[in-house]
């Protein structure tokens, strides 16, 4: 089984998806969290790792292939090794960009699909088969969406409309049964509670978290692009018939646990952790 969550950044799906998974291990059931930013740092194998890493950077040196930082042109690394030595992407998450062009993140979006095309076949379609409940902390069509919605605040009026085809087929790729979840969790909330939990824990928001690279800045910056994001969100998880999860000020505490109900409440993963068996689909 696959259980994959969405929404904006900062809104809590990874502390939802680790509360999920600390209660079905403890009802003795074989529970794999993940997502592809997590198994960077453990795909040490040429295949995949090696690809995930490499198509992993690739998104971003597209991005920035024509971007400018305060000291002049940015220069990432090509190798992945070099890229997290470096901390990169902190770097770029505070770093002034100027000279995005839309080109970049298109053919970023593009590379993605390429990257999570390999990571569902080659990493979570295994766990699965291997009998495993697969929590995948935000599913993907989130990252593609962004790179999206920041290639529409770079390009003029005569290049929207390639944009627009792109986002089609990308709605509708995900969309397919191939991609989808067993169980899908739109988590829903406030943007400003949303920037209030990702800075409290940084700081600051992070890379591609915000229109930075755009060339926008602060609080307003954050919540247009999560504003963009959001409203897709909730476009799709209705189209796809995803559980909504809907967060409020009331605390972690209280919005895990009605989170947990709503999850454990739906009628497949209820009858497997009635079972206490995980079954292979």
């Amino acid at each position: 089984m696959l259980i994959s969550f969405l929404g904006v950044d900062g809104i809590g799906k990874t502390t939802l998806a680790t509360a999920l998974a600390e209660d079905l291990t403890e009802r003795g059931l074989a529970v794999v969290q993940t997502s592809w930013r997590r198994s960077l740092g453990t795909a040490e194998t040429p295949w995949p790792g090696v690809a995930l890493r490499q198509l992993w950077l690739e998104t971003f040196r597209l991005i920035y292939a024509n971007a400018r930082g305060g000291d002049g042109p940015i220069a990432l690394p090509a190798d992945f090794r070099d890229w997290a030595h470096d901390a990169w992407e902190d770097r770029l998450a505070e770093t002034a960009v100027s000279g995005v062009r839309p080109v970049g993140p298109l053919a970023a979006a593009l590379v993605e699909l390429a990257g999570n095309v390999v990571y569902f076949a080659e990493v979570i379609r295994p766990a699965i088969d291997d009998g495993k409940i697969v929590l995948l902390d935000t599913f993907p069509y989130k990252h593609v969406l962004k790179e999206l919605t920041l290639a529409r605040h770079t390009a003029t009026r005569e290049g929207t409309p390639l944009i627009d085809s792109l986002d089609r087929f990308m709605t509708d790729f995900f969309g397919d049964p191939s991609m989808q979840p067993q169980i899908g969790v739109f988590v829903d909330g406030p943007l400003e509670l949303a920037y209030a939990w990702r800075t409290s824990q940084n700081g600051r928001v992070g890379l591609l978290e915000d229109l930075r690279a755009a060339g926008l800045h602060g609080e307003s910056s954050f919540v247009a692009m999560q504003q963009a994001t959001a409203t897709r969100f909730r476009e799709v998880a209705q189209r796809w018939g995803w559980l909504r999860h809907e967060v409020d000020g009331s605390g972690i505490a209280d919005n895990v646990s009605r989170g947990l109900r709503l999850i454990l409440g739906h009628r497949e993963l209820a009858r497997r952790v009635g079972a206490g068996v995980v079954e292979g689909v």
